[in-house]
């Protein structure tokens, strides 16, 4: 690539010393490592080492124990699994009523919320998806938005709006809002 400056940076604080020579080589495979990265150095005008923290150097790290794990045998195909949840969530059992007028009245209500990425959201008429609150985080943004920094002290029913059109809705919102003020 014709560099002639380089900035090297290792979490390795035994590697980072040994390069710059403040510690002394002693096994064998590292001194011949050593040698060879002394004299890949060789083709640099400027270069720098320096040791950065594991806790600062996440992807390095998982990279590391990659490695370590296709020397040990594990192979080369490493399974990854994705959660759309926490394993430690219990799963949502819906049980519907007895009644069938009441069984209808769940289903037609459940008809307007979906879960978008674990979070439940209610479909707005002429508005993008509502994003539910519980009643506590539906106190945290009436608190905001009628104290915060944009804040104006406005009445119930403008708060209530103010809070939809920013994307939020709670079943108790306009209750909510009408005791806030």
């Amino acid at each position: 690539m014709g560099a002639k400056q380089i900035q090297i940076f290792s979490d390795s604080q035994l590697v980072v010393h040994q390069v710059n020579q403040d510690f002394t080589a002693k096994d064998v495979s590292m001194i011949a490592y050593l040698q060879h990265t002394r004299h890949l150095l060789t083709t640099f005008n400027v270069y720098l080492i320096g040791q950065v923290p594991r806790s600062e150097n996440n992807h390095a790290d998982a990279l590391a124990r990659l490695a370590s794990a296709m020397e040990q045998g594990i192979g080369r195909n490493i399974h990854i699994e994705f959660l759309d949840q926490p394993s430690t969530w219990a799963p949502l059992i819906f049980t519907l009523p007895a009644d069938p007028a009441e069984v209808r009245r769940v289903r037609y209500r459940s008809a307007r919320y979906l879960i978008i990425n674990g979070a439940l959201h209610k479909r707005g008429f002429s508005l993008s998806y509502l994003r539910c609150l519980t009643p506590e985080e539906g106190t945290y943004v009436i608190r905001e938005i009628h104290e915060g920094i944009c804040g104006n002290h406005s009445g119930a029913r403008s708060l209530a709006h103010k809070v939809i059109r920013q994307g939020y809705f709670w079943p108790s919102l306009h209750t909510d809002a009408q005791t806030f003020t």
